[in-house]
């Protein structure tokens, strides 16, 4: 058994909707509305940038009552959805895309090229013809049996559709040739999400301090802010000239400094030198003692970065070493990491 493909332009597709020549076939549906307006909007935003999207699969049928063919979908009501909406000029896109020319527009707002690019723009359809419903279904099982098993990143940005997560996957795209460049970032991490850990335990931390960070806190900041994230405009500006600061300064780009926790401590301590910020201030209080060792050592960024090379050679950085290298997502080891780079960090501005 195989579907055979039938690609079709989004006007094909929508007139076809609009006409019930298209149906829904609930039964391998879920609810209409789990997408949110924003994944909605982003999803948009990729047929309108020409990006590949998933495949669409229809299944072909005699009907009946009309005594003509129709298609149920099998798998792609959302992304159905979302494209009607925009195409009846019911959805308005976020005004966080990444194009700015496309922020807050309807369907009949856009220039005609923008229209042209989206009406034009083909769908990847495949289409089950001439076999049993129940054949289909068992396509359907395997096609999803089949499927790679998501890591916890995956999960995460799957479940999640709020405005949190669309903050974290914005911080993502702007910065992921950056930091594939540098090495922070590999192919693979990309891929599989791994990227918005980074992004996402950096929010974290500036919300709740130096906590020992698993995957139950991620959830928790997740949801916390998956209704509405106010402080968004705020933290993207800060976060934003964190990591511009790492990118800026050549001597941050050991290899040693861009393993990825080591990385996330130097963009955090570059916010808290030049913003402040209560998770740095708790930092101090809740390590006192060594911190007041740490400013009166006032180690430079070329000992620490030496430290790390060899550190049987700089006893006297043990502690910075053992937080950089074991346990390293604890909370005392992240804040110790801190600290120090806090320090080093206030010559380089």
């Amino acid at each position: 058994m195989k579907a055979n493909a039938s690609p079709m332009s989004v006007a094909d597709y929508c007139s076809a909707l609009q006409e019930k020549k298209i149906i829904v076939n609930s039964d391998y549906q879920r609810k209409d509305g789990l997408w949110t307006a924003p994944a909605r909007s982003f999803f948009i935003e990729s047929i309108l940038l020409e990006y590949p999207i998933p495949k669409l699969f229809v299944y072909a049928k005699l009907d009946l009552k009309t005594k003509g063919v129709i298609k149920e979908i099998v798998d792609g009501q959302q992304r159905s959805q979302a494209l009607m909406m925009f195409y009846e000029n019911k959805l308005i896109l976020s005004k966080n895309l990444e194009t700015e020319e496309l922020r807050g527009m309807r369907y009949n707002k856009l220039s005609e090229e923008w229209q042209t690019k989206f009406l034009s723009y083909q769908l990847p359809v495949d289409q089950f013809a001439g076999v049993p419903e129940n054949e289909v279904r068992e396509a359907f099982r395997r096609m999803n049996a089949n499927n790679v098993p998501l890591n916890a990143e995956e999960q995460r940005n799957a479940r999640y559709q709020g405005d949190f997560k669309w903050f974290i996957n914005g911080l993502a795209e702007v910065f992921k040739e950056s930091l594939l460049s540098i090495g922070v970032l590999s192919r693979r991490d990309m891929i599989r999400m791994t990227d918005l850990r980074l992004y996402a335990e950096i929010v974290l931390t500036m919300d709740e301090g130096f906590i020992t960070v698993k995957g139950a806190q991620l959830d928790r900041i997740y949801k916390k802010y998956n209704a509405g994230f106010e402080q968004a405009d705020e933290l993207n500006e800060k976060i934003k000239y964190g990591i511009e600061f790492v990118l800026h300064h050549e001597i941050l780009h050991d290899d040693v400094l861009l393993r990825m926790h080591v990385f996330q401590s130097l963009v955090l301590a570059a916010i808290a030198v030049r913003f402040g910020g209560d998770f740095g201030d708790k930092a101090e209080v809740d390590y006192n003692e060594m911190n007041a060792e740490i400013v009166a050592h006032n180690f430079p960024i070329e000992t620490l970065i030496s430290s790390l090379q060899e550190p049987e050679d700089f006893p006297a950085l043990t502690k910075f070493v053992g937080a950089s290298s074991e346990a390293t997502n604890t909370g005392a080891a992240r804040a110790i990491r801190f600290l120090y780079f806090k320090q080093a960090l206030k010559n380089l501005v």
